[in-house]
């Protein structure tokens, strides 16, 4: 397993108006890569393409502004707009209410559409001097892991342990993926390790954890068509 960091997808809407829902789109899939011939995905709302660029692989689109109400939901590629990816019929939207639709799973002959969780984002600040994240385990192929964050802006270092996390799944438990964790705010090193065990499979620089009140999604992904695991940073605020 070959280690590597993204950092994508800073929140666009931090302060909600009384107008609109909020959504980020997050692309964990490793078979939308937006490479040849791996094309990117494209947000549609009621028909209408919502984002102006197209989601990358281990990308994100920040938040939405979306219109509150019952919305039809289909994710496209934007080579070919007709083959549509993942459709919901009626995803309800509300005011002031923030979510985070995360893409994941792999395209083949037999599976033509892509996995989709919907996950409520709690944006109340932390208390002074810590962050939140929450973690989503997103490699098909990898088996449970530790996760150690190793805080490196601080002499000695210290580090925050969570332990044993799956790959979600086909049907995951959204209420145990949503909550954030708070932790000290600083830089970190992340250290995934097999379940159980010290064998580090990927370790990572996660220095851009270090802002004030700040509210990551941290995830991993790859392990299959070609993608390595690596992990990565979603900043919602």
């Amino acid at each position: 397993m070959i280690a590597g960091l993204s950092l994508a997808g800073c929140g666009k809407e931090n302060s909600y108006t009384n107008n609109f829902a909020s959504a980020v789109f997050i692309n964990a899939s490793p078979s939308v890569t937006n490479a040849n011939p791996r094309p990117g995905i494209s947000i549609f709302v009621d028909t209408l393409a919502k984002s102006a660029s197209v989601i990358a692989y281990r990308g994100s689109t920040g938040y939405l502004g979306i219109e509150p109400g019952s919305r039809k939901l289909e994710l496209r590629t934007n080579t070919t707009p007709t083959a549509i990816l993942y459709s919901a019929a009626a995803e309800s939207f509300e005011v002031n209410k923030a979510s985070s639709f995360v893409i994941y799973d792999t395209l083949s002959a037999a599976n033509t559409a892509l996995k989709v969780i919907r996950l409520s984002d709690d944006l109340s600040l932390p208390a002074a001097g810590n962050i939140k994240v929450r973690f989503l385990h997103l490699a098909n192929n990898a088996p449970a892991v530790d996760l150690t964050l190793v805080r490196t802006s601080v002499t000695p270092n210290d580090s925050v342990t969570l332990t044993n996390r799956s790959y979600i799944g086909a049907s995951p438990t959204i209420s145990a993926l949503e909550p954030f964790a708070s932790i000290p705010q600083g830089a970190y090193t992340l250290k995934v390790k097999l379940a159980g065990t010290q064998t580090v499979a990927l370790t990572a620089n996660l220095a851009s954890l270090n802002v004030a009140n700040g509210i990551f999604t941290l995830f991993a992904a790859g392990t299959t068509q070609g993608q390595a695991l690596t992990a990565n940073a979603v900043r919602h605020y």
